[in-house]
């Protein structure tokens, strides 16, 4: 395998922009082609696609946090100078697959229970909603592999080949959708379009992977005891796999129980729209973290910090002019894309999410530090305490105020998830945050050999 011989500034830029070209270019598609798929589907159909996307989100949680860990110690072995990766990689693949298989199963006999008694479904469309949640079992197994293979690509910092496999397969989300819709194809095979399309996307994945670790062997290790390290880093990682989603999709599922699938629909859009903004932070993070895992496993405490700064200097600039044309502009960009109805049931959720999604971004940079510092346990017990939080608060807000109660909770949780990992950050790096965001040395990245 190539292994570039540092990880400067230039480096980092380019993988950043790697990142962001293969999150935004699917983003524009999708914003592009959002209006046909509401359209075609309807809010209520639309609130149900919304609430599988959620569900297959939340289905990491049967990844126990190996696709980080996989991520993170194979970094690790690469700045040490190892580049003999395969039980590690073959492990963690073959586990997850295992894991999955058994989450698969598990949401599939559970689809008749979710259609009829957890969320608000009209009767006529409950049979499709049973089939929809079925076909859903069926992907999880081949979503954690493709991410679980992605994971191993950027851990080699081949940003390049995970980007070349991630832009097709984001804009299959949305292109599927839109083109299925408008020839009258129901959810159920929108659904089964995704699975075939997963595995063609895990193939190619399998194949760049090859390609970046020429000696690599997938053949099944007889020693599995490095599973053992794997599943202690992520223990703590699956407990955030498990809150953090729902954390963040529990909005919805409280407005599908409480009001309706229509009002997931007017709550999904305007949300899907303004945190593509994390597209940002994601894309910096992700090219940090196998280098940042790399500054850890080699002690270079004082380029962690530099990196850190400069990170949280960056996002600031770059998105607070963002969010504040979503302050004030966002009702009315909410009405020239979806229409006036959108507008009106979620034109002030648009402005509050800005905010929240500002805050977010930001929170992205203290959270994967802590991490490839080898702290996962900080986040997760972050997310359980603010979960006790967040569950009253959502359920007396969305209650009261449905929509936009949905984006004030939202919004109040992740401010409050940013101030608890900024001081968690500062408290590991030995240095007051003040100090730590005000130092303007020089970027240097311990070189990896």
């Amino acid at each position: 395998m190539t292994v570039p011989p540092t990880r400067d500034r230039k480096s980092i830029a380019r993988n950043t922009i790697l990142n962001f070209g293969g999150l935004s270019f699917p983003l524009l598609v999708g914003v592009a082609v959002m209006p046909i798929i509401t359209h075609n589907l309807g809010a209520a159909r639309f609130g149900l696609l919304g609430l599988t996307l959620a569900l297959l989100e939340y289905s990491g949680l049967f990844d126990l946090g190996l696709g980080r860990a996989t991520s993170k110690h194979v970094a690790e072995k690469l700045a040490m100078g190892d580049d003999e990766v395969s039980h590690l990689v073959v492990v963690s693949i073959v586990s997850q697959l295992a894991f999955g298989a058994v989450g698969g199963v598990v949401f599939a006999l559970a689809a008749p229970l979710l259609a009829n008694y957890v969320f608000v479904i009209s009767p006529d469309m409950k049979a499709e909603a049973i089939s929809v949640f079925r076909v859903l079992g069926a992907l999880i197994p081949v979503t954690l592999l493709l991410v679980s293979l992605r994971g191993v690509l950027e851990a080699a910092h081949r940003f390049d080949l995970s980007n070349a496999i991630r832009i097709p397969s984001s804009l299959a989300s949305f292109l599927i959708p839109a083109i299925m819709s408008s020839q009258g194809y129901k959810l159920p095979a929108i659904m089964a379009a995704f699975f075939i399309g997963r595995i063609v996307f895990c193939a190619a994945s399998a194949i760049a992977v090859h390609k970046a670790f020429p000696k690599l062997k997938w053949s099944l290790p007889d020693d599995w005891s490095m599973l053992r390290p794997l599943l202690a880093f992520g223990g703590w990682m699956s407990v955030s796999n498990v809150v953090s989603p729902l954390l963040v999709y529990l909005d919805r599922f409280m407005l599908g129980a409480f009001v309706g699938l229509s009002a997931v629909g007017y709550y999904t859009a305007p949300f899907d729209g303004v945190v593509r903004m994390l597209i940002v932070p994601a894309s910096l993070v992700n090219a940090l973290f196998p280098s940042v895992s790399g500054m850890h496993a080699t002690g270079d405490t004082t380029g962690i910090k530099r990196v850190f700064a400069k990170a949280v200097r960056n996002m600031t600039l770059i998105l607070t002019v963002p969010a504040l044309v979503l302050l004030v502009f966002g009702p009315m960009l909410l009405r020239f894309w979806l229409g006036d109805a959108f507008a009106e049931q979620g034109g002030t959720a648009v402005r509050i999410l800005a905010f929240g999604v500002l805050m977010n971004s930001l929170a992205h940079i203290p959270s994967s530090f802590i991490v490839a510092m080898g702290r996962p346990d900080v986040n997760a017990k972050f997310h359980m305490f603010e979960l006790l939080i967040h569950l009253p608060v959502a359920w007396i807000l969305i209650h009261r105020y449905g929509v936009t109660g949905a984006a004030i909770a939202w919004t109040l949780r992740v401010t409050f998830d940013a101030a608890l990992l900024f001081v968690a950050a500062s408290r590991l790096l030995q240095t007051p945050l003040w100090a730590l965001l005000a130092s303007r040395r020089p970027l240097t990245v311990q070189p990896v050999h």
